[in-house]
């Protein structure tokens, strides 16, 4: 049973992450709770019993340490054109 609950569970998340383009209703993190507008699917799972801002918070960590790193490497690329 374990084994249909893990590969489940990420499905229902990738749906949850893939759905919508975020111009409908109020996410919850327009309500105040913070994070990304692309983690809003996510930290909505909180209503089906999954800890969605917990793993909201840690995607917004990665997707931020992503960007941060597209930054950096932008700044790279820059710097070897000149």
């Amino acid at each position: 049973m374990t084994t249909i609950r893990i590969p489940g569970l990420g499905c229902l998340l990738a749906a949850l992450a893939a759905c919508g383009d975020g111009t409908t209703g109020t996410p919850p993190a327009a309500s105040g709770e913070g994070g990304r507008p692309e983690t809003a699917n996510i930290r909505a799972t909180e209503a089906i019993g999954i800890e969605g801002q917990a793993i909201g918070k840690k995607v917004d960590a990665a997707l931020d340490a992503n960007d941060q790193r597209m930054d950096e490497l932008d700044k790279a690329i820059e710097t070897q054109e000149r």
